[in-house]
């Protein structure tokens, strides 16, 4: 083996022991960051804004889903956040929705646009503060102007409100779509009354299971999809690969669902907000909910930072290999 052979696989193994270094870095920089002070009073701010901006949020979602779909659809869809929320939190959002589902609704006017504008305007406050919260995680600096970042926190706001409309939307019209599915078979010549025996036992039996898990899906991929714009467009910088967006998103998703079940079942056996807080424990509870969810979301984002940070740094190794490896035969004698 030659001189510059040798040079070449120690420059190699060197640049493997620096790499495995940095992913164990990355790691250890990941849990102290989600670990971090600045992060727990990042997830209290946001679930404080985002308490205040609730019923705003609420009264927004509610008058433009009106505006197209049938309001007695709304209530039957709650169900799916009994097990995510305490039961004081549940009830108090359930009977905020039933006071705003029998309220009387007009059609599109200027007044109802004012008031539209005015609750999306209050509630864009936990948008920025989620927004700040994310500045945070990427250890970013705000150099947007100043109506730019109102404007970002407002269309932010805006656009979740619609997504969540359109969720609702779409939650209340899958399970219908499904039991239409086996007439429309019919319609393009596919009976299913044709099928063999066991397809006709399979469908009958999977169906009510589609029906009954559709739902949680849908909503889950709707938080999914909406975790991912903001890790995408909130912070403040110029780009991202969204493969350094996925995983945080993901992790951040599964993690709201445990983490919400769990906190819900500790609410019902363990910590009792009405017996501690008096006529406060439902806006504790959902408070603390809040805080649990927001702490999620800026961990998934402290983790996609670290993946870009070590992504880049073992870009950096590979490519100062390379050039070594390229200037190694040109020093020989």
């Amino acid at each position: 083996m030659s001189d510059s052979d040798e040079s070449a696989q120690i420059q190699s193994q060197s640049v493997k022991k620096n790499v495995k270094g940095t992913r164990l870095g990355a790691i250890r920089k990941v849990l102290a960051n989600s670990g971090d002070s600045q992060t727990s009073l990042s997830a209290a701010g946001c679930a404080f804004f985002a308490t205040l901006s609730l019923f705003p949020a609420l009264t927004a979602s509610i008058s433009i889903y009106g505006l197209v779909f049938d309001l007695q659809t709304v209530e039957p869809q709650l169900h799916v956040l009994k097990n995510l929320l305490p039961v004081a939190a549940y009830s108090l959002i359930v009977e905020r929705i039933h006071v705003l589902v029998m309220q009387p609704h007009s059609s599109l006017t200027l007044g109802l646009v004012f008031s539209l504008l005015i609750a999306l305007w209050t509630a864009s406050a936990a948008s920025r503060a989620v927004i700040s919260a994310l500045n945070m995680a990427y250890h970013t600096k705000e150099t947007r102007t100043f109506l730019h970042f109102q404007f970002l926190a407002f269309g932010t706001t805006f656009l979740t409100v619609l997504g969540a409309c359109l969720t609702l939307a779409l939650m209340v019209a899958a399970p219908a779509l499904i039991d239409y599915f086996p007439r429309y078979l019919s319609y393009v010549g596919l009976d299913a009354r044709y099928l063999p025996d066991s397809l006709q036992f399979l469908l009958r039996r999977s169906t009510p299971i589609i029906v009954h898990w559709l739902t949680p899906a849908i909503m889950l991929f709707f938080v999914f999809i909406a975790v991912c714009l903001f890790y995408r467009f909130a912070p403040c910088r110029a780009w991202t690969r969204w493969r350094w967006i996925l995983p945080g998103a993901v992790v951040a998703t599964l993690l709201w669902v445990l983490t919400s079940l769990g906190f819900s079942w500790y609410v019902s056996h363990f910590a009792s907000y009405g017996t501690t807080y008096g006529p406060l424990g439902a806006v504790a509870a959902v408070m603390m909910w809040f805080f649990v969810s927001a702490y999620v979301v800026i961990f998934g984002a402290v983790l996609n930072a670290g993946i870009e940070g070590y992504e880049e740094e073992r870009a950096v190794m590979s490519f100062s290999n390379e050039s070594s490896q390229e200037e190694a035969p040109s020093s020989g004698p």
